[in-house]
């Protein structure tokens, strides 16, 4: 039985491909599998069948006992709520902060296992990958090392700040003012790319938030019984 990671890596990306005029289904040899999207799971889950862990309408359980990094160690967890408040700025809801956090926090704790998949795809998987996706993506998702770059990146904040006992013991002025040199386009060592990185995560996570979603007026699955601004036409 394949994971969610796994049918998503291997299936969903070729799931719209024969919709997409983008893409040439003739021009590459493709595996054999599901290239239609699959309509049926959501009605499935939402009538209250059995879910298997891993399968396709496994649904998000509620978190019983309080939430324990899968990645971050406690000191490093702190520095990463600190870094997530000052890019959202100083008007960033706690409780945010901390959603978006716990979510990069799973994100990075996979990393190794999706590049790992990622390599693993057989030929006919990957060409199906690049086409979907670019080979430039592809490539990205088996090279880049997220947990090379969080872990060298704090190390290299704490260095910075070793008069003060590392990045979450400087005031906020000095805070900011290290956040500051590793946000300059120009700068390239282990702290600016881990604030390339965790800037993109932030930003993410932000707008798939209550808060983010709120700002960009989502209603969810909502549609207009005609195009707004044009009722004289259609009534």
């Amino acid at each position: 039985m394949q994971t969610r990671r796994q049918w998503l890596m291997r299936v969903a990306g070729g799931a719209v491909l024969a919709g997409w005029s983008g893409v040439d289904l003739a021009a590459a040899e493709f595996p054999p599998g599901l290239y239609g999207p699959s309509r049926d799971h959501l009605g499935h889950a939402l009538a209250g069948h059995p879910v298997e862990p891993g399968g396709e309408t496994e649904l998000v359980q509620v978190r019983a006992a309080a939430f324990q990094p899968a990645f971050f160690q406690p000191n490093e967890y702190r520095t990463l709520r600190q870094l997530t408040g000052i890019i959202l700025g100083e008007s960033a809801d706690a409780a945010i902060v901390h959603e978006i956090d716990e979510w990069i926090d799973l994100t990075i704790s996979e990393a190794a296992s999706v590049r790992a998949a990622a390599r693993a795809l057989s030929p006919l998987h990957r060409t199906l990958a690049i086409h979907f996706y670019g080979a430039e993506q592809v490539r990205h998702l088996e090279e880049f090392d997220a947990q090379r770059v969080v872990r060298e990146g704090l190390a290299w904040l704490d260095t910075e700040a070793h008069h003060a006992g590392g990045f979450t013991e400087l005031d906020s002025e000095e805070q900011m003012a290290l956040v500051h040199r590793i946000s300059d386009a120009k700068s390239d060592n282990a702290g600016a790319r881990l604030f390339t990185y965790l800037k993109e995560r932030v930003v993410d996570g932000f707008y798939t938030s209550r808060a983010g979603l709120d700002e960009l007026g989502y209603r969810g699955n909502a549609f207009y019984a005609s195009p707004p601004g044009c009722e004289h036409l259609y009534g």
